[in-house]
Formats: C-alpha cells, structure tokens, sequence
C-alpha cells in the first residue's frame, strides 16, 4: 500500500439551518488522513457523525472538498458517489448492519456481486476473509443467529471484501463487552497497519489510545490530539 495521503479535506464544513439563523454542526476543516488509523473523539452531539457523514459523502458540505486519491467526491453526481464508494469506502457501523435473509458469506459476498466479479471469485474471497476474522465454521449462519461480536466480525470482513482505500468506522465496539470489542479492534488495527486510511469514530478515550492518530471534535471544531 501506498504511503501518501489518500484522504484529505478541504475547507470542510456543514451549517443548517435552525429557525432565524444556522447551527455550525462542524466548522471549517482542513486536514490530511495519514495511512493508519485515526480515532476521532468526542461527546455525543460534537460533530463526530457529521465529519462520517461527510468523509463518506452521504452527506454535502456546506463549504470545501473531501478528496480521495486525487477525485472530489463530492464534484460526482450522487450515482457517481456510490459506485465510487463501492470501489473505495469499506464501512464498519455500530449496528453491524448485515442482511437479514443473507448468510454471513453472503453478506461479505454482497459487495463483490455489486461490484460483478464471478460468482466462483467471490465465494473464494468471502471464505478467505471470514476465515480471517475467524468465522470459517459460521458462514451458513444467519445474523440473527450469530454474536453481537460475530456479526461485527463479519461486517469488518464485509467492509474488506473489495480491499478498500479508506475504512470508515462508526463506534464499532459501541454495542460490544470490552473483551468482544478488543477482537474487533485488533482486526481493524490490521487494515491500518498495512498502509490503509482507517478512520474510527469513538467517545472511548481507550479504544482512541490505540491509533495512530487522533483527531478531537468540540462543538463542531476539529482539533489535532496528537
């Protein structure tokens, strides 16, 4: 993997408006991701989902420019925005969100078939990656009859079956006991230290110890914490 920046902001902000006048939820923000993993801190309601939001473009700044590896997603059209997502972003959420009448292979298989490899491919690569999070033997299984920490397992394996560029997670270990979350962590800690920009959401001032880089997040203003 490459060392250079691949994800960078620009002059990044987003106001609403609130009645007679606006509500800043974050102020203007310039920054480079370095490769590895960067924990961003802050209170519930401090402008960390709205930064996600953003990096991921579900949402349109107010001002500035989310760049990754040379392209302004937010200068492509909104179907431009989710095949370029589907090529680059992989995302790990509070709520595993998986696919209920989906296998867990299945569900890591969902984004390949999006993206029209072969079938043969596809399986071969969503075994290879629950038997990286150590979920061989479950593949057959439904959500609704894994873990919490399973189905985390294979929402990370899901989030990697494309080999993104940037991995964005969104309080992964929220809903998880600490010895579950460590698991998940030490597999997002991985993608990191092969070069790839993770970028992880967490009020745990814990689990931010364990990046690379921190970024702090009051009120809408992003700060540098390390």
């Amino acid at each position: 993997m490459t060392g250079s920046c691949v994800l960078r902001v620009e002059g990044l902000s987003r106001i609403y408006p609130s009645g007679e006048g606006t509500v800043t939820a974050l102020a203007p923000f310039t920054h480079a991701f370095p490769p590895g993993m960067t924990a961003v801190v802050g209170p519930s309601g401090s402008g960390k989902s709205t930064l996600l939001n953003l990096l991921a473009g579900f949402d349109t700044p107010t001002t500035g420019r989310v760049w990754v590896d040379g392209t302004d997603l937010h200068a492509l059209p909104e179907a431009g925005r989710a095949d370029f997502r589907l090529a680059n972003y992989g995302f790990v959420f509070q709520s595993h969100n998986l696919v209920t009448i989906l296998t867990a292979l299945e569900n890591v298989e969902l984004p390949l078939t999006l993206a029209g490899l072969p079938p043969r491919e596809r399986r071969e690569r969503a075994r290879a990656l629950l038997d990286q999070v150590g979920l061989s033997g479950r593949a057959s299984h439904l959500p609704s009859q894994l873990s919490g920490g399973e189905a985390q397992r294979v929402a990370i394996a899901r989030a990697l079956a494309h080999d993104p560029r940037v991995l964005l997670a969104d309080e992964p270990t929220g809903n998880l006991d600490s010895h579950t979350g460590e698991r998940v962590l030490e597999l997002l800690t991985g993608p990191a230290r092969e070069g790839r920009t993770v970028v992880l959401i967490t009020h745990d001032r814990d689990v931010a110890a364990l990046a690379d880089h921190t970024l702090r997040v009051r009120d809408g203003v992003v700060t540098a914490g390390d």
